[in-house]
């Protein structure tokens, strides 16, 4: 069947049409950023790629296959932006079809919806700080990055759509690292979020104060492994011989008062000289 350009007097055809049997669509904008929306029966809506251009369909594009379900209309997204997808969402709102449209990817995935209360309700629940389960890791390490998912995860409903989908995909890739002992890859990941819902400009603090409470968290974990390993070379300095004992020992008490003045970076170098001495005394 040849594809047909649909207007927005004939919604409530391409509606009928996806009651019948899932359908291929594929839209974009012309020159005029007029929009410009294409169906066909078929699940290979990639087709429509030619006609929309002969049709005078400019780039971005977007296609994908459609279904009505009572008084939902399932559009999977199998190439997509987040520029086009919200102008289709324009589009079909502007046109005020008499079904609920949810946009998916190819995954299933929500992406978006003309009534988002209707896309949480669908939504499956994301993975949140519950899921961590690292019994073998220093319960002390994990807890900030736990009480930092748990402050993050009601924020997340302050962001459009598709970032919304985003950050629950972080969240959930977030305990995954945690579970497999992976804290500073997480770490990282969680403060990327932050940073994202703050630029958004709808939260309680600006992106300046979400990067300083990170660093501070950062620092607050690297400054307990920090004292775990001076305490380590503190062992391996009681064993040295008499002179150098003597010598490595003064340098572990500075690097102990370095840690105590939060000088962080100067407590490393020092702690890598004795390490190093240590080394040479074998």
């Amino acid at each position: 069947m040849c594809a047909d350009r649909v207007t927005g007097d004939e919604i409530r055809a391409m509606v009928r049409e996806g009651t019948k049997r899932r359908t291929s669509f594929g839209f974009c904008l012309d020159d005029t950023k007029d929009a410009l929306l294409m169906i066909q029966p078929g699940n290979k809506p990639e087709a429509l790629r030619a006609p929309l251009k002969k049709a005078g369909g400019k780039t971005p594009m977007l296609w994908g296959t459609y279904v009505v379900k009572g008084d939902q209309m399932e559009m999977i997204c199998e190439q997509t932006s987040a520029r086009i997808l919200l102008q289709l969402k324009r589009f079909l709102k502007n046109n005020r079809p008499k079904v609920n449209v949810l946009f998916l990817d190819d995954g299933g995935n929500i992406l978006d919806s003309l009534k988002p209360e209707v896309a949480s309700e669908t939504t499956p629940r994301s993975a949140d700080s519950s899921d961590i389960d690292a019994p073998e890791i220093d319960p002390k390490a994990v807890l900030p990055l736990k009480q930092q998912m748990k402050r993050l995860q009601p924020r997340i409903a302050l962001a459009p759509g598709p970032l919304e989908l985003k950050l629950n995909r972080a969240l959930a890739k977030s305990v995954t690292l945690i579970n497999a002992g992976r804290l500073q890859e997480a770490e990282v990941l969680i403060l990327v979020s932050e940073r994202a819902i703050a630029a958004l400009g709808k939260d309680r603090e600006d992106e300046e104060t979400t990067l300083k409470r990170g660093q501070r968290a950062t620092d607050t974990r690297s400054l307990g492994a920090q004292v775990k390993r001076v305490q380590s070379l503190q062992a391996d300095v009681a064993r040295a011989p008499g002179p150098a004992r003597d010598r490595l020992t003064r340098a572990i008490h500075k690097a102990a008062k370095l840690l105590k003045q939060r000088d962080l970076d100067g407590a490393r170098d020092a702690m890598d000289k004795i390490e190093k001495a240590l080394t040479s005394l074998v």
